[in-house]
């Protein structure tokens, strides 16, 4: 039975992973609905406008390194 860590991780047991298609580095969301804990697998479709690009800030040093290295 899979137990939950002080870092509030939990192995997913394998016969679920395989059932759900989940494979390392998949994102997944979870949720709580009536006291059930739901685990998602999520699609790139789900994901679609969730990463952020970097800040302007970053794109300074996008462009040192992009000098260093043509």
């Amino acid at each position: 039975m899979p137990k939950l860590t002080a870092k509030r991780q939990v192995t997913i047991p394998q016969n679920i992973c395989h059932k759900l298609g989940l494979e390392p580095g998949d994102f997944i969301q979870i949720f709580e609905r009536d006291g059930v804990a739901h685990l998602v697998k999520m699609t790139a479709d789900d994901l679609e406008g969730t990463l952020s690009f970097p800040k302007d800030s970053d794109k300074e040093s996008n462009k040192r390194v992009d000098q260093l290295f043509p």
